[in-house]
């Protein structure tokens, strides 16, 4: 595979309603199909809303759940990467990323590092995941997923791509308490050092689907991307605005900047291994 077209739906979606969220997705997806993309990805929880504190127990669906029928069904046209409140099999509660591909769907992404400061409180609502682990799609090859607060934990991505994903992606819902119109907000550059730093030091493509609108306070910023191999943007969405954008992962440009600069590839993961048993040591024996 040496190129993927990725659609990106930088979306609003309504809380607590899955049907019309459902029914946002499968229009997007069809039209995507129709357009010739590979895959299309959607933000953090798009098919929940963000904010829905104590009714995730009563919204969470495990992955088999025939409720997502439609959403298989069309990914035998295209691979559609989304957010949603899991039920695993011991029900536990998660904040996932969902997989439909080929007629099959996977839960590939469990959030990690569910955010208790500020404005945030979903370790209340969500079990944290305990697994960091690339999968293989048919038609975007190597994959990595995070969602939102697990990019800013940079073991995360760092072990995605050493895991061999040349496509970083995360999800995200990443609010702020404002209005639009107050200058474009310091998380937004904040998120776009992230991307550009991860994109250069793995030698890979990130890409970053971020969601808009309001819930409550919240305010959505939008302004999803993709960054390029060697950390510079290959495309990016309004602030604040819902939109669909197309955008291609051409593979040979990581083949080309790896060829140019090994640094990824000469990272000493076993040093690193070392070094960190070494200090889980230290931290149990003082």
């Amino acid at each position: 595979m040496l190129k993927a077209k990725l659609r990106i739906a930088q979306i609003d979606c309504t809380l607590a309603n899955f049907g019309e969220n459902l029914e946002r997705h499968c229009a997007l997806a069809e039209a995507a199909a129709g357009d010739g993309a590979d895959a299309i990805v959607f933000p953090e929880l798009s098919l929940t809303g963000y904010n829905v504190q104590d009714a995730a127990q009563d919204i969470a669906m495990h992955i088999g759940d025939r409720r997502f029928d439609p959403l298989r069904e069309l990914s035998r046209k295209v691979t559609i990467i989304c957010g949603g409140i899991e039920l695993s099999d011991d029900y536990g509660v998660y904040n996932s990323a969902f997989m439909f591909e080929d007629g099959r769907s996977e839960s590939i992404h469990r959030k990690i590092y569910l955010p208790t400061y500020g404005m945030f409180e979903e370790l209340r609502y969500f079990s944290a995941g305990q697994q960091i682990r690339a999968v293989t799609s048919k038609r975007l090859g190597r994959i990595g997923v995070a969602i939102c607060e697990d990019f800013w934990h940079v073991s995360v991505p760092y072990l995605l791509a050493h895991q061999g994903a040349q496509l970083l992606i995360a999800l995200m819902s990443s609010p702020l308490r404002l209005s639009p119109g107050c200058g474009t907000p310091a998380i937004v550059d904040r998120w776009q050092t992230i991307a550009a730093t991860y994109a250069f030091l793995f030698s890979s493509y990130v890409v970053c689907v971020n969601r808009v609108g309001n819930e409550d306070s919240f305010t959505y910023w939008g302004n999803s991307s993709m960054t390029g191999p060697e950390g510079g943007i290959v495309c990016k969405a309004p602030l604040f605005e819902p939109h669909i954008m197309d955008t291609l992962a051409d593979f040979s440009e990581i083949k080309r900047t790896r060829l140019q600069s090994s640094h990824f590839l000469d990272e000493d993961i076993r040093l690193i291994s070392a070094e960190l048993n070494d200090i889980i040591m230290h931290r149990r024996n003082p």
